[in-house]
């Protein structure tokens, strides 16, 4: 019995020993969960770099808004606005923030210096930890000796996330870094230096997957940081090449699903977005955008993590302490910005559209580049002579004033090419083009195609197009229309013997096709979501399933990319050829 009774309690030891081991990792899964905050492009340019405010003159005479700047970025309130957002983070339960990119405006020493002691402070009185990766404007490596190059990026934030690194890539400021028991960062540096574009290297796309191999073997769940996008958030980001998304985004985005990298967080669009897809294998990735902290809506991002699914809340800023805020504000300003920061910020962004008004006649050479069109060509002079004429017409006011012998209204314009303006509140197309804007900025677009503002914003365009169309010589816009592939137009018929009634008629054909193929896609891309889930909170599967998502998906295989394509292209030669019945 004896020994018995020892056996017994033998058996009892052991799996008192085992047990530990058996269930905690069980019980750790159960209770696994991650809370991250993430905040993006803070463009940030310390307040002895700006000048005095007084002297700013984005909007001469403006009484709020004189400083304006043509980015809607709030420069000179940016550091009430970082002070607010780094109060409510140290109040919350998160451990970590995350920033992909863009901490400074122009890659300057001054800017990064500054930035990274904030966060340096930040973290050094409250414990928390901040991972940050660069953006498009944060090493710009030029003949500047201001600026950054890589090792000096890599040196400024040492111990700003790059301390906690597991492993770095040797070329780029990517690194990795474990966040709590479960889950791993994975940064991703894929900025071109010098450059806007973004591309991940072969060797950098090596690095990448040997760390989601190690992952695997680790037992950890990765999170991507990228600046640009992984997947498209825009229904047609893929005319804008590797300046808003990574050169080849939709294969990296099928290699990332596949690898385990189920959720990426990205910047750079100034936009709050969420695009999903899933991999030829079943795999789904997520790439979550977050907006400009110092750009309307001020918004950033509140990230659960949890066996249960994946919590995305997005919150604004909506107060500032002006305290915080460089000398020279004038007392309307700050009692605007004291009571109602929201409506101080909107009433920015809507201003910073005004203040481009003098320079879309200067896009030429960036539409150009969309174009594929050379300079010193025919297209390109045409080209700059139509952007010129459309940027003039599009800075008029909306409505004519009575008793004015010139043209200048959008309205008579629109009447010369035969094309009515209804009327609205507004007084410009740029005040139109704000409102779109920031509904896109803010995520979750709901402004119907039938809207009166996507009304009156087609109206102004197709108006101020068939007028810069009829304002050109009719061999350059045969030329133009050519190179922007509208088959049909081109008969390169001589304007001495084309009527202006005539030329009228067939510029407003051509103009007509290509708001329909060109600005009307562009438009309602920015008017409405263009891919599933919802944008600013949502709830996601968790790691390693694949729920139901009800809504569009990025598309991923090239093949399925191709045919989409092919369609787009079908569906312009057919409008174009339709265009033509009209003569």
């Amino acid at each position: 019995m004896n020994m018995l009774i020892k056996r017994i309690l033998c058996i009892v030891a052991v799996f008192s020993l085992l047990l530990p081991g058996a269930v905690c990792p069980a019980a750790e899964r159960a209770d696994s969960s991650l809370s991250i905050w993430v905040a993006s492009d803070i463009h940030y340019r310390p307040p002895r770099l700006l000048g005095p405010i007084a002297e700013q003159d984005g909007l001469p005479g403006d009484p709020l808004y004189a400083h304006v700047n043509t980015k809607g970025m709030l420069t000179y309130e940016a550091d009430a606005i970082i002070g607010e957002f780094l109060s409510r983070f140290e109040k919350s339960d998160a451990k970590y923030l995350l920033i992909p990119g863009d901490l400074s405006e122009d890659g300057y020493w001054e800017e990064h210096l500054a930035m990274a002691q904030t966060l340096r402070d930040f973290q050094n009185r409250t414990g928390k930890k901040i991972f940050v990766v660069p953006g498009n404007h944060d090493i710009r490596t030029s003949a500047s000796k201001n600026r950054l190059n890589l090792s000096d990026f890599l040196t400024v934030y040492a111990d700003i996330g790059y301390d906690e690194a597991l492993a770095g890539h040797d070329g780029s400021a990517s690194y990795t870094a474990d966040l709590d028991d479960n889950y791993r960062l994975l940064a991703i540096d894929a900025c071109i230096y010098r450059e806007d574009g973004s591309r991940i290297t072969p060797d950098l796309l090596a690095w990448i997957e040997q760390q989601a191999s190690r992952a695997a073997l680790d037992g950890k769940k990765l999170i991507g940081m990228v600046h640009h996008s992984v997947l498209d958030h825009l229904g047609v980001q893929e005319i804008a090449g590797n300046m808003l998304s990574i050169e080849d985004s939709r294969s990296l985005a099928e290699r990332f699903a596949d690898r385990g990298i189920q959720v990426v967080l990205t910047g750079h669009v100034h936009a709050n977005d969420i695009s999903s897809a899933v991999s030829q294998k079943g795999n789904r990735i997520y790439d979550i955008e977050t907006s400009s902290l110092i750009t309307y809506p001020n918004a950033y991002r509140q990230i659960d993590f949890s066996a249960g699914g994946i919590e995305v809340k997005t919150d604004i800023i909506d107060a500032i302490n002006i305290s915080l805020l460089p000398v020279g504000f004038n007392p309307a300003q700050l009692a605007l910005l004291g009571t109602d920061f929201p409506s101080y910020s909107y009433g920015y962004f809507k201003a910073a559209f005004r203040s481009y008004a003098n320079e879309i006649p200067f896009a030429t050479g960036k539409l150009a580049g969309w174009l594929n069109i050379e300079r010193n060509t025919e297209e390109y002079r045409a080209l700059e002579a139509v952007t010129q004429i459309l940027g003039e017409a599009l800075c008029l006011p909306l409505y004519d004033t009575k008793n004015t012998a010139e043209t200048d209204s959008v309205e008579e314009i629109a009447a010369l090419a035969g094309i009515g303006i209804e009327q609205s509140e507004y007084e410009s197309f740029l005040e139109i083009a704000a409102v779109i804007f920031a509904g896109h900025y803010a995520g979750d677009e709901n402004l119907s195609y039938d809207s009166k503002e996507v009304r009156l914003a087609g109206q102004c365009l197709n108006a101020a197009l068939v007028y810069s169309l009829t304002n050109i010589p009719l061999s350059g816009a045969n030329a133009l229309f050519e190179k922007m592939g509208l088959p049909g137009f081109g008969f390169q018929v001589d304007d001495r013997i084309y009527t202006a009634a005539a030329k009228r008629v067939y510029m407003k054909s051509a103009a007509k096709t290509i708001f329909n193929e060109i600005l009307k896609p562009l438009v309602t891309t920015l008017t409405t979501d263009a891919y599933a889930p919802a944008d600013r909170n949502a709830t996601l599967e968790p790691y390693g399933t694949a729920g139901d998502l009800q809504g569009p998906a990025v598309i991923l295989p090239d093949i399925l990319l191709a045919w989409n394509l092919i369609g787009r292209l079908f569906a312009v030669v057919l409008s174009a050829l339709k265009a033509l019945t009209v003569f």
